[in-house]
């Protein structure tokens, strides 16, 4: 599936309730809930509160829950958060997400997730599996959005670094040969490296453009220039890893 276009990113107060269709504007498209984790706030099922792309703070609840050791246990649900991924400072993509109604005056209901999607190992579908033969036509059941993975990276880096994606993959659709020039700059460009277009075109000896072998997705035209280049490419080196496992590159690029 292609990178969302910028409109088919949502916030928490657009998501439309269970029994509710999306937004006539998204044209049958999927939409993608982008948030921050804030904090832990397990009660009696594993929740977490998150930040979306709108600054405004919500509930994502997980239900069925997962399976953790001591299912009532705070710490062995902040546990389990710790194994799957899900920590204070990364971003979760949800797609399709639902927002509960709710009946409290003031109330803004809150996402529930049904699945932990590619997060998922199993034991949890298997209790998954249970709990919904327990509970079928229960609240939450068939109505959670699903989690495509979690981008251990804040929101606004998340989010610029799934635009970066999808121009580049843009333009290798439109204009292929223009995409294979503009891929194969210099990464170390943005620190005043002097050769931006790669030894190999000024006709140096030993030239030739090295590619990060981590995200695959930036090249370098030293090792000088990818060391220098490490402290602000980290970060943005692990969003793409996530995020290139939920949106590989076109068929037919290298």
């Amino acid at each position: 599936m292609p990178i969302p276009l910028p409109d088919q990113l949502t916030t928490f107060s657009s998501l439309p309730t269970p029994n509710e269709h999306f937004d006539d504007s998204q044209n049958g498209k999927d939409s993608y809930l982008l948030a921050t984790i804030k904090s832990n706030l397990t009660i009696t099922k594993p929740t977490l509160i998150l930040t979306d792309i709108s600054n405004q703070d919500f509930a994502l609840v997980f239900d069925p829950p997962f399976t953790v050791s001591e299912p009532r246990n705070p710490n062995a649900v902040a546990e389990r958060f710790k194994e799957l991924g899900l920590k204070k400072g990364s971003t979760v993509i949800i797609r399709n997400a639902r927002r509960t109604k709710t009946e409290r005056e003031g109330g803004q209901g809150f996402v529930i997730l049904s699945s932990l999607g590619r997060l998922a190992v199993a034991e949890d579908m298997e209790a998954r599996t249970n709990k919904e033969g327990e509970e079928t036509g229960k609240e939450g059941n068939g109505n959670g959005g699903d989690l495509l993975g979690v981008v251990p990276v804040p929101l606004q880096m998340t989010k610029s670094t799934l635009e970066m994606l999808r121009q580049r993959d843009e333009s290798t659709s439109s204009a292929p040969e223009e995409h294979e020039r503009e891929e194969k700059m210099c990464d170390g460009k943005f620190d005043g490296c002097t050769t931006p277009e790669g030894k190999e075109r000024r006709g140096l000896p030993g030239g030739g453009l090295k590619r990060c072998q981590a995200c695959m997705e930036v090249w370098y035209c030293s090792k000088e220039c990818q060391t220098r280049r490490w402290i602000a490419h980290k970060d943005e080196c692990k969003a793409i890893r996530v995020l290139r496992k939920i949106w590989p590159r076109p068929e037919g690029v290298e």
